[in-house]
């Protein structure tokens, strides 16, 4: 069982190694759900910490339907996180008809190479999760980021259930989608892989500024009770 650490920050980065969570996932603009981080900022992270980090691409918000232009945009950012040498890449891509988009997939993992890939949480627009998963095991993905085909894994854990026993050990089950330090014990029960939190609390920042704003933001309170509730409920 792993927990991983969604990291939208150098600040969440710090937290992370602080924590010493098992993995992260690295990515910028939490607020729309994330996007592909810069690669200096990638670097950074890989150069400074000891963490396993895998990284989120996803050229823009909105949808996971992509065209021509786009697949070739992400497929060479994962080229350059694969020459920074991260451990892995989350991906994700849907037909018009909310199917694993297999041919954009297949593009990106040539350009893997041999890194780990994840499936992201684009999954729980899926229609058929059983041909999901499917599809991702003859892929070669390694682990599928999932709330259960929920908004959230509260509302989901009965799904995440069947999909663990679906999957049958052919793919990693990682429960992500409104962590909380209540819900790790739940989780547990699912027989999931891996968990996967953000730990963040929307924060206003330069209230004073034209440009004010509210951001997600690294919680250390957050962080540190799901954190110990997870090392706790682990060992028994």
């Amino acid at each position: 069982m792993k927990l991983e650490m969604c990291v939208g920050s150098l600040e969440a980065a710090r937290m992370a190694s602080e924590y010493k969570v098992d993995r992260i996932e690295t990515c910028i603009a939490l607020e729309q759900g994330g996007l592909t981080p810069t690669k200096s900022m990638v670097s950074w992270i890989h150069n400074t910490f000891q963490l396993e980090q895998h990284v989120l691409i996803r050229q823009r918000a909105g949808g996971f339907c992509y065209d021509y232009d786009e697949l070739l945009i992400m497929r060479d950012q994962i080229v350059t996180m694969r020459e920074i040498g991260v451990a892995g890449v989350v991906i994700g891509a849907l037909t018009p008809d909310f199917e694993v988009d297999v041919t954009t997939l297949e593009t990106w993992k040539r350009a893997a190479g041999n890194l780990d890939l994840t499936f992201h949480r684009a999954f729980d627009d899926v229609k058929d999760w059983k041909k999901g998963i499917d599809s991702l095991v003859k892929l070669g993905f390694k682990r599928l980021l999932t709330s259960g085909q929920s908004t959230s894994v509260a509302t989901g854990l009965d799904r995440l259930t069947e999909m663990c026993s679906y999957a049958a050990g052919r793919i990693e089950i990682m429960a992500g989608g409104g962590i909380s330090n209540a819900l790790i014990g739940p989780i547990l029960t699912t027989g999931v892989n891996a968990i996967h939190f953000s730990g963040t609390s929307a924060t206003i920042i330069d209230k004073e500024s034209l440009f004010s704003t509210t951001l997600l933001l690294p919680n250390e309170e957050k962080t540190r009770a799901i954190v110990q509730a997870f090392q706790q409920l682990k060992q028994h």
